[in-house]
């Protein structure tokens, strides 16, 4: 099962990467498609990523939720654990070990309402293929009454991911090209 996943989760980069520069737009589609699907929702504290490595960018996303005045946490690991920090456009980020931005240490750590969570890929059934570490899994293990939103390009859906009970699932998924819902 996990070499079924590496397999796939190689494949999907190679996919990513390719199909990145394709439509340069799909970051401010999907962040539309976001307020279109939350317009009417209280969402106080967000934590969703910054970008790397060909994911869909975030960027327009956080601009139009800082317009907005919602509280946006990054996630940081610590004791091999994500954390949420409190995060605004003024402060610095710090690109890490593992090879992504995160606020100083001494941000405010803030339980989110809503994950934005990045992926390689996502099934029919609303699972996710993240990159092997389990960071967000172990959060979700702990934190089920939290929505978790998958955030990516359509082009990232397959049909079955070999899935654990533990396994992220998302609540809905949110891309350049369309919404899922899973609830």
């Amino acid at each position: 099962m996990t070499d079924d996943k590496n397999t796939l989760r190689k494949k999907m980069k190679r996919l990513r990467k390719k199909q990145y520069v394709m439509n340069e737009t799909a970051p401010w589609d999907a962040a539309k498609k976001f307020f279109f699907y939350f317009n009417k929702t209280n969402i106080k504290k967000i934590g969703l990523y910054w970008p790397m490595q060909y994911e869909i960018d975030t960027r327009p996303l956080i601009k139009l939720l800082l317009i907005k005045n919602i509280n946006i946490l990054l996630p940081s690991i610590f004791s091999n654990q994500i954390k949420f920090l409190n995060w605004n456009f003024k402060d610095d980020l710090i690109f890490n070990q593992l090879k992504f931005y995160h606020p100083k240490e001494n941000a405010v750590q803030k339980k989110p309402d809503i994950v934005i969570v990045p992926m390689l890929a996502f099934d029919k059934q609303g699972f996710r293929l993240g990159y092997g570490k389990g960071f967000y899994d172990k959060f979700y293990e702990k934190n089920k009454k939290v929505s978790y939103i998958g955030y990516g390009y359509d082009f990232q859906e397959v049909d079955k991911l070999p899935a654990k009970h533990y396994d992220l699932k998302f609540d809905v998924v949110i891309t350049n090209a369309f919404i899922r819902n899973f609830n």
